[in-house]
């Protein structure tokens, strides 16, 4: 009998004791977004060469690339994209350190995905640092192969704060 009461009042307490709302429960978390702390002088239009350093299988890599980015920014989104191939992608910043960022893109498919991570320091009108790719391939849902190669990228500015100025510019 006596454990009975107590189960009774164990089941009372439970069922009348207040329990704490969504709100209470909630912890409000702010802050400052990273692409705010961007530095302005990495948006605009950028010839890049990227030189391989590293690659556990260069045979599928080119040793030595020039391509060409735009970087610009629309609210917290930064875009990169590519006026020769007509890529374009939102890019997440990982990190900023002064004139240093770090990004990161994964673009994923049915059968691989991959991760670009750029790590750049300004310097005037130019930028340097490293640029890491990781191509994942899956069979049947299962990790087949990683590929990494690791590239050196030197980076001489072209125009402006975006592929809008280089086109807007004889306005």
């Amino acid at each position: 009998m006596k454990k009975l009461l107590i189960l009774i009042m164990l089941i009372i307490v439970f069922i009348y004791h207040p329990q704490p709302t969504q709100a209470e429960g909630m912890v409000l978390k702010a802050g400052v977004s990273l692409s705010d702390q961007v530095p302005k002088g990495f948006f605009g239009s950028w010839k890049i060469t990227s030189i391989m350093t590293y690659s556990n299988n260069p045979k599928i890599f080119n040793e030595k690339t020039t391509d060409y980015w735009n970087l610009s920014k629309v609210d917290d989104v930064i875009t990169l994209t590519n006026p020769i191939s007509g890529a374009e992608a939102s890019v997440t910043v990982e990190d900023v350190k002064g004139n240093q960022i770090k990004f990161t893109h994964v673009t994923k498919g049915r059968n691989g995905k991959m991760t670009e991570t750029p790590t750049l320091t300004l310097n005037g009108e130019n930028f340097y640092g490293t640029d890491k790719i990781v191509i994942e391939k899956y069979k049947y849902g299962e990790l087949i192969s990683t590929d990494t190669v690791v590239y050196k990228i030197t980076a001489e500015k072209l125009s402006g704060n975006s592929a809008k100025t280089i086109f807007m510019s004889g306005k």
